[in-house]
C-alpha cells in the first residue's frame, strides 16, 4: 500500500497518499466500491478516477481501516454525512493525493508541484507588496510563489469559495519560509479574519495545510 504518511495532532489528522496503483486495485480496497461505480462510469479520464478514489483510500487509512461516506455540498465543498462534527478538505496533483480532517469548518489542504511557468502567472495572484515578502535569492525560483500560490488556495477552501480574485481577496501578511508558515487575511467580510497556513516542502511538490482562524 503506497501511503505516503499520516499525521495525528491537536487539531487535526492530515495524510498524503503517493498513487501508484491504476484505479481497479484502488477500487478493489474500498468497501463502497459498489456505490462508487456511477460516479467512476461517468469520468473517462482514467488519472481522474485514480486521484478521487486515492482520497477515499487515504481517508479509510486515516478512518482506522473504515472507509466513510463523502459528500459534497451544494457549493462545492466536501463533508462526511455520517460525522457531521469532523469537517474535510481534500487535494490532488500528479502522482499523489492528501486529506485533512479536523473539528473546526474553517480547514483546508492543498498540494502543487512547483512549475516554472507559475513564474509567468504571478502578477495574477501576487501584488507589488506580496513579492516583496516572498522574494529569495533566486528570482527563477518558483518554489517561493507556489507556496503562496498554494497557501492562498487553501484559505480559499477554508473560507468554502469556489472562486474568488486572488489578488484582492486574499492578500499575504507574511512569509516565514524558514518556519513553514504564512500569514493571511481575507478581505471578504466584515472580520477580515487572519489565517496561520503551514507549508511543508518535499522533493516532488509543496503541501500547504490551514485550520481554524485567527479572527
Amino acid at each position: 500500500m503506497p501511503l505516503f504518511e499520516i499525521h495525528t495532532q491537536p487539531d487535526c489528522q492530515w495524510g498524503i497518499w503517493r498513487i501508484e496503483e491504476a484505479w481497479p486495485e484502488l477500487l478493489r480496497g474500498l468497501e463502497r466500491r459498489e456505490a462508487h461505480r456511477p460516479f467512476l462510469d461517468g469520468i473517462r479520464a482514467d488519472g481522474r478516477r485514480t486521484e478521487w478514489l486515492a482520497v477515499r483510500a487515504l481517508l479509510k487509512a486515516m478512518m482506522g481501516g473504515r472507509e466513510p461516506a463523502v459528500a459534497y455540498r451544494p457549493e462545492g465543498y466536501p463533508y462526511l454525512p455520517d460525522a457531521p462534527d469532523v469537517h474535510v478538505s481534500f487535494t490532488h496533483t500528479h502522482g499523489y493525493a492528501a486529506a485533512i480532517c479536523a473539528r473546526t469548518p474553517a480547514v483546508g489542504i492543498d498540494i502543487e508541484r512547483p512549475m516554472p511557468r507559475i513564474l509567468g502567472l504571478r502578477n495574477r495572484f501576487l501584488s507589488p507588496d506580496e513579492e516583496q515578502l516572498i522574494a529569495g535569492p533566486d528570482p527563477d525560483d518558483p518554489l517561493r510563489p507556489t507556496l503562496c500560490w498554494s497557501a492562498k488556495e487553501t484559505v480559499f477552501k477554508m473560507l468554502r469559495l469556489r472562486s474568488a480574485d486572488w489578488l484582492r481577496d486574499v492578500r499575504l501578511l507574511d512569509f516565514d519560509a524558514s518556519a513553514g508558515r504564512l500569514r493571511l487575511r481575507e478581505h471578504l467580510t466584515p472580520r477580515a479574519d487572519i489565517f496561520t497556513i503551514c507549508a511543508a516542502v518535499y522533493p516532488d511538490f509543496v503541501l500547504t495545510r490551514g485550520v481554524g482562524r485567527e479572527g
